[in-house]
């Protein structure tokens, strides 16, 4: 095709043109670069946050044992007492300190769980953006640059967003709900 030609060529023409012959230049070793670089971050990431996950799933798990056992303690309390009241439950020391402890320990279970939901989704973000990043990839030497930048300035928000949260799992004691201990009376007087 000669110059000439091109010129008669409608616009859009000349851009496909020249979008199809930018892969041969530094343009689209950038971009894929880029990506590249980008997909590890993610990846990197999403390890960190599946960690956290499963940090919290176990710290819940091993709360929810020991709420068991400190239930079964007050069960046993109350029946060796012949408890049948909250009035006479406040009268045994042990037996109010385990109700006030297990409020405590549920407050601290639907935290964790809040946090196990939140780094599922965050993990579920980050895997979609590591799929449009390789999908992007893939078709880097075709679409040179076309969407990479609002790829790359979307997965940028997020990782800022998450990158907190995937160092360490903290739970601010302050910011629980705890139960009162004459709830867990009620409770636990539910259960027998």
């Amino acid at each position: 095709m000669k110059i000439v030609d091109l010129v008669r060529l409608p616009r859009l023409c000349l851009t496909v043109i020249v979008v199809l012959a930018l892969p041969a230049s530094g343009l689209a070793d950038t971009n894929g670069e880029q990506l590249r670089r980008m997909m590890a971050e993610i990846a990197l990431m999403n390890n960190q946050m599946a960690q956290r996950k499963s940090d919290a799933v176990g710290i819940r798990e091993s709360l929810s044992a020991k709420l068991k056992e400190i239930e079964a303690e007050a069960a046993d309390q109350v029946e060796a007492a012949g408890v049948k009241s909250e009035k006479q439950a406040r009268q045994i020391p042990r037996l109010w300190f385990d109700l006030t402890l297990m409020g405590e320990i549920e407050a601290y279970i639907d935290r964790y769980t809040q946090r196990i939901n939140y780094y599922r989704v965050a993990c579920d973000r980050l895997s979609y953006l590591y799929q449009q990043a390789d999908d992007d990839l893939k078709i880097v030497n075709t679409l040179a640059g076309m969407k990479i930048d609002a790829l790359i300035s979307q997965t940028e928000k997020v990782l800022d967003g998450y990158l907190d949260d995937a160092q360490t799992l903290v739970i601010q004691p302050e910011s629980l709900t705890v139960a009162p201990p004459q709830e867990m009376w009620a409770l636990l007087n539910a259960k027998r």
